[in-house]
């Protein structure tokens, strides 16, 4: 049976960033829709809107959490997150120990 290799840093920031901004642009979409019946025609929107919304928000807050809980040093496990944000490319070298973070992919 194959061992599974830990991902890297790089490699799941990708995937945190894609999570974050897909469900941002989910999120903003379904309000848009939604703002458009309340401005013009009423309140008859479909809970459908609603959902989305909702959905767009978990998938916004899985990004964080996942980039929170999981971008860490893989030397030294310190947290990669930049003052607790999500960081838009990660540094060339650990904050706390100081390898390189450039060849752990």
């Amino acid at each position: 049976m194959k061992e599974k290799k830990p991902v890297g840093p790089h490699k799941l920031l990708k995937i945190c960033r894609r999570l974050f901004f897909s469900g941002a642009l989910t999120m903003l979409t379904a309000a848009y829709l939604i703002g458009e019946p309340y401005q013009w025609r009423g309140n008859d929107v479909s809970v459908f809107l609603w959902i989305a919304a909702g959905i767009g928000i978990l998938i916004m807050a899985g990004g964080l959490l996942t980039a929170f809980s999981k971008l860490r040093c893989p030397y030294c496990g310190a947290s990669l997150m930049a003052g607790g944000r999500m960081p838009s490319s990660l540094p060339h070298f650990c904050p706390d120990c100081g390898k390189t973070l450039d060849d752990c992919d």
